[in-house]
Order: structure tokens, then sequence, then C-alpha cells
């Protein structure tokens, strides 16, 4: 696994975070993650508009202009590990597909979403099949499998662990993360308190079914450490949310 730097950029109010590799291997590829920007953030405002058909929030709407795609899937998140497929959009806008904690796609035009503070974006990326995975990944979700289940959802769609370009996003640090317990045991751990890496156990996992390590990155930034950038449930953001966002622009 590699260690990498996000690039910063900003539309109006939204900022973004983008993958500095992927941002030149992938150049059509709309990657990121949002960031704190004064009051502006994916807390229960956003992330549940009203109208799921149309451009009815400032951040999605910002989010859409930054991204180029008009198609928005998103999903109520319960930390789990249902994993949804997302075949078709009919309309541009936002929709809300149901319950769970990851999305998949084989389409151009749809931009995956999830929304995080301290919990980990996985971005899974088949560059060949055109084929999309992000899951939202705390430690709740990883006990429940939500990664391999997302890799799993792929595999469905055509893609193999081999050819997976896999990120793992902007996240809190095993410094910052400390835990019971009852956190440790359920991730395979010791039964004491203490700290957890999530990125680390996440990487350790998806190399263990064969993701090629050097195709394998973890952002260098902690969500707790870096208060300035990034919101941090740990930290005190209890309401407030970064996006996560994933697609190929169609055409």
């Amino acid at each position: 696994m590699t260690s990498t730097t996000e690039i910063e950029t900003r539309l109006g109010k939204l900022r973004v975070f983008k993958h500095a590799g992927w941002t030149a291997r992938f150049p059509d590829l709309a990657q990121g993650i949002t960031g704190r920007a004064g009051d502006f953030d994916f807390g229960t405002r956003e992330q549940y508009p009203a109208d799921t058909d149309r451009r009815s929030s400032d951040g999605w709407a910002l989010l859409q202009d930054f991204s180029g795609v008009d198609s928005v899937a998103r999903c109520s998140q319960v930390h789990g590990a249902e994993v949804i497929t997302c075949e078709r959009l009919r309309r541009s806008g936002v929709a809300v597909l149901g319950q769970g904690d990851a999305i998949v796609t084989d389409r151009a035009g749809v931009l995956l979403t999830i929304t995080v503070a301290d919990c980990v974006p996985v971005f899974m990326v088949d560059p060949q099949r055109r084929l999309l995975g992000l899951a939202h990944a705390g430690w709740r979700g990883i006990a429940a499998g939500v990664v391999g289940a997302t890799l799993e959802a792929m595999r469905r769609l055509g893609a193999s662990a081999e050819s997976l370009y896999v990120h793992l996003g902007p996240a809190i640090c095993g410094g910052c993360y400390e835990v019971g317990s009852e956190v440790q045991s359920a991730l395979g751990g010791s039964r004491e308190a203490g700290q957890v890496d999530l990125r680390a156990h996440i990487a350790r996992g998806l190399a263990e079914v064969g993701v090629d390590e050097e195709r394998l990155t973890a952002s260098a930034a902690c969500t707790r450490c870096d208060s300035g950038s990034f919101f941090s449930y740990r930290g005190g953001d209890r309401g407030r949310r970064m996006c996560a966002f994933l697609g190929w622009p169609a055409g």
C-alpha cells in the first residue's frame, strides 16, 4: 500500500480533495472528497435532499457542476454491508437508492456518492471494464464485511481483484482512533482497548483477496488531525459530513 496526498481545488464554497495519482492516471474520472469550508457541509440537510429528481440543494448542485456528472446516486447509510448496484438513473438530479453502505455501477454518467466524517471512503476502479465501486467503511461496516461485499458486487459486474485500483481516502488515523475492547474484538484483534488503523486493516484484507498492492493507495490525511480541512466525528463535528464521489462522465 502506497501513501498518497490529495490535490485541493474549489468551486464556490465547495472544497474538494482529489487523489493526485488518479488525477494523472484517469484524467476523465470524477473522483474526490469534499472538505471543510465555513459552515458548508453534507450533513443532514444536504444528505437527504427533499426532491431527489432535481438539483434541490446547494451542495449537490455544486457537486454536479464540479464533477460534470448530472445523475447522482446515494444511499441511506446504516453502517452495514449492503451493496447497491446502480444500473440506470432515469433523470438528472440526486437519487437515494435505498439503505446500504456501498454502491457499484457499470454505467457512465452516474456519480456514486457516500458521506463520511472519520469513516473510510473506499474508492474502487476497474479502468479496463469501466466499473466503479464506492464504500462507506466504519468499524461496524468493516466488521460486517462491507469492503469484501463491494468487491464481490464488482466481480459480478465483470471485475477481478487483480484489475482493480483501490484508494482509501481521508479518514481518522490509527494514532487518533482509540476504541474499546468490543471494537478490537469485532475487527479480529485483541480483546483489550487500544488504537485501530482502519485503513491498514482494510488494506490487509484487500491484499489477502488478491488486490495488487501496487494498485492500492491510502491517503496520508487524518480527518481528526487536520481539522482545518476535514470534519471529524471524534473531533466534535457530530452532524457534519464530507461527501466522497466517483463517476465516469457520459460521452
